[in-house]
């Protein structure tokens, strides 16, 4: 190529600088680009789920920092029915209704189901004040109710001089029972009131010493609006020996109550009592009212699923201790495990006795079977909050309080009263104290006792004595309802 068809070299050398440069430079502006723009991408996707993750965190803070793990709150009782079952004896007397003191007078329903029968019909509605009783005639099932201020502090229960009385309570809506029988020396009628106008359905679960007992009839028990039914366990599950029973009410509202028959067959007369129900299972079950020469047995339910170990404890009005050489009671999962009392009792372990306490290391349901010239039954107590006193309507005839579970030192205040108001214990003082119970003889014509605790928790019974076996528990009256906290959505 001539001289002068050559591009000239400064020329040539510029515009191929230039191009190399537009071929190197410029792919490196692209490349870092790219690299900003994919760094930006893993940024971004990093740090957009921590950012929206913050803020809905702090969007619920907001929201649910007033109401997440927020207790119920307490108001006032506005609706409650206290049902009692029928005496099934003339001795056993009225039934009486009154409410706890610091409350207010007002009337409150009432539905009878008289002899027998399955209907709650309506009566008259009726009065119901804190300082006076209230009779309501009859020896049949009754559901007192009362709404709004008339709720709040109902109690009732019968105060002829029967060998038995059942308790007078609310609905229930999960419950336990040990001690019962479905054969025909020993047999249950489970009774469940329904005090609604609409109906409601039952599920119980029956077990023996082998464990569940299978049974459909005791499965969708239905039981109709302002209606009693009864189930007599020897005819629909007969089986032999002690039972458990978990009863649920899946819908509706149910008062169920136990009445159990001891029949000697031949040998004597048929002996009625009933038997008390348990809310739940627990590690420690306290059974007050049971007689120093009481005989019969402790009957323990193990509703786990592993074995149980159980220690029945002596509560005295000095202490509470485990009688020497007294083993404990194994229990597999599911099963029913009966001790003498002459094992718990012995003649070393007697003096002073007022109730047994059995303790184990998984809950267990308990109860105690007294049988001698009568029938008694006996279910763990519930505990009396200080400052808040426990009306108990009780039978007529000799009588006696024992008083145990205290949670520390401090006082009972007990008062009594007679059929037409008369005040007989005003106020009485007695000292309690932690491990060990305490005993006081109520007079015979007392038919309402209230004890109110002071600086300390303490549970109660009143001990029916004379030729009766009986116990009927101390228990607070509902005042107040547990409102759940609603949270928005």
């Amino acid at each position: 190529m001539s001289d002068d068809q050559q591009t000239p070299p400064t020329a040539a050398g510029g515009s191929g600088r230039r191009a190399d440069r537009a071929g190197s430079i410029a792919p490196g502006r692209r490349g870092s680009a790219q690299r900003r723009r994919v760094d930006l991408v893993v940024v971004l996707g990093v740090l957009l789920p921590v950012v929206v993750a913050g803020s809905l965190a702090l969007v619920r803070g907001e929201d649910s920092s007033p109401y997440a793990d927020a207790p119920p709150s307490s108001a006032p009782l506005s609706d409650a029915s206290v049902v009692c079952a029928a005496a099934g004896s003339t001795t056993a007397g009225d039934v009486v209704v009154t409410r706890v003191p610091d409350t207010r007078a007002g009337k409150v329903a009432v539905r009878v189901a008289q002899g027998g029968a399955a209907d709650l019909a309506p009566r008259s509605p009726v009065d119901v004040r804190p300082d006076a009783l209230t009779t309501i005639g009859t020896d049949g099932d009754v559901v007192v109710r009362g709404k709004d201020a008339a709720a709040p502090g109902l109690v009732a229960g019968r105060t002829g001089e029967a060998r038995a009385a059942a308790e007078c309570r609310a609905p229930a809506f999960d419950e336990w029972y040990v001690g019962i029988g479905a054969a025909a020396k020993q047999s249950s009628t489970i009774e469940l009131a329904n005090p609604d106008g609409g109906p409601a359905v039952v599920e119980i679960a029956l077990y023996g010493r082998h464990g569940l007992v299978q049974e459909d009839e005791l499965h969708g028990i239905s039981v109709p609006g302002n209606q009693v039914v009864r189930l007599d366990l020897s005819k629909v599950a007969p089986r032999r020996g002690t039972l458990a029973a978990h009863l649920t009410v899946t819908r509706g509202r149910v008062v169920p109550t136990v009445r159990h028959t001891y029949d000697p067959l031949g040998r004597g007369t048929p002996r009625v009592d009933f038997l008390p129900a348990q809310a739940e299972p627990s590690g420690d079950n306290l059974l007050l009212g049971v007689p120093a020469d009481g005989s019969g047995e402790i009957n323990v339910f193990n509703p786990g699923a592993s074995e149980v170990r159980a220690t029945v404890r002596v509560v005295s009005d000095s202490s509470t201790f485990t009688p020497a050489g007294l083993d404990e009671v194994v229990v597999p999962a599911g099963t029913v495990r009966q001790v003498p009392l002459s094992q718990v009792l012995t003649k070393r372990a007697r003096a002073g006795a007022l109730g047994l306490e059995v303790v184990s290391a998984t809950p267990v349901v308990a109860s105690v079977r007294l049988l001698g010239d009568d029938l008694g039954l006996i279910a763990p107590v519930t505990a009396i909050d200080p400052g808040r006193p426990a009306t108990t309507i009780v039978p007529l005839g000799p009588k006696s309080l024992v008083l145990g579970g205290a949670t520390g030192a401090g006082t009972v205040r007990v008062t009594a009263t007679d059929a037409r108001g008369k005040v007989l214990l005003d106020g009485k003082r007695i000292e309690i104290g932690a491990e060990r119970g305490a005993g006081l003889k109520l007079p015979d014509a007392a038919v309402a006792v209230t004890v109110e605790a002071r600086n300390a928790a303490v549970a109660g019974t009143v001990v029916l004595t004379g030729d009766r076996i009986g116990v009927l528990r101390v228990r607070p009256a509902e005042v107040d309802a547990e409102v759940p906290v609603v949270r928005p959505e």
